[in-house]
């Protein structure tokens, strides 16, 4: 018999429009995510962007996605991607002038009880 751990699919979002850090995910507490899908556009005008993936066990934040300079309409798409975060880790995003930045995300959340 296998087993299984309930788990859900879970869409998230951010939508920035000043210079301040955004947070577009956080992987609740006793879960595990899997973060399968990002998809950051520039609706505004030209900007910098950076995507930083927050380990909150190390309290640590990579920058994903460094100064990433995006012209009008131009996007940056992951996927097929798998970052695996542990509860209180965050998906975060953040630009260099105020503008009109969007991120989109999907996440597997799984339900590990002993965490």
């Amino acid at each position: 018999m296998a087993l299984v751990r309930p788990s859900r699919n879970k869409s998230f979002w951010a939508d920035v429009q000043d210079t301040t850090l955004h947070t577009a995910y956080t992987c609740p507490p006793n879960c595990s995510a899997e973060i399968v899908f990002l998809h950051v556009i520039n609706a505004g005008l030209n900007n910098t962007v950076s995507v930083k993936w927050y380990i909150a066990a190390d309290s640590y934040t990579s920058n994903f996605v460094g100064g990433k300079n995006l012209n009008t309409s131009e996007f940056q798409t992951f996927s097929p991607i798998r970052l695996f975060l542990a509860p209180g880790d965050m998906i975060q995003l953040q630009t260099t002038s105020a503008g009109h930045m969007d991120l989109i995300g999907s996440a597997v959340e799984t339900f590990v009880p002993n965490q």
